[in-house]
């Protein structure tokens, strides 16, 4: 079996390491993604109150905070049982079309484009 490692992985948002498996087609049997930090959210985040979440995940990644405001706010809805209204759910939908144009943007020109 063949091994390919990237490290470091670059155009990305703090540090990590891949790592490819090859069988001896050449064929991927499996990858792994290493992402060594700890920042810690977690361990501030207890003892807080649940509604804080979506405010506090949004400074996780300066990358993507609208993801983990979306993602902590659907947690919230589990946690709470409750099923947003149509338009609730309208108005999500369009944050997070508007977040993945400028996320798409964000990568062609400041992460992946230079690499052109």
């Amino acid at each position: 079996m063949k091994k390919i490692t990237i490290d470091p992985i670059t155009r990305l948002e703090g540090h990590g390491k891949i790592e490819i498996f090859l069988d001896d087609k050449g064929n991927c049997e499996r990858a792994t993604l290493q992402i060594p930090e700890l920042r810690g959210f977690e361990k501030f985040s207890e003892g807080r109150a649940a509604e804080e979440m979506p405010r506090i995940t949004t400074m996780i990644c300066g990358v993507c905070p609208t993801a983990h405001h979306m993602a902590s706010t659907k947690a919230l809805d589990d946690l709470f049982k409750v099923e947003p209204t149509s338009a609730a759910k309208k108005i999500r939908e369009l944050m997070y079309s508007a977040f993945t144009a400028e996320d798409h943007i964000l990568h062609f020109v400041f992460l992946g484009g230079p690499d052109f």
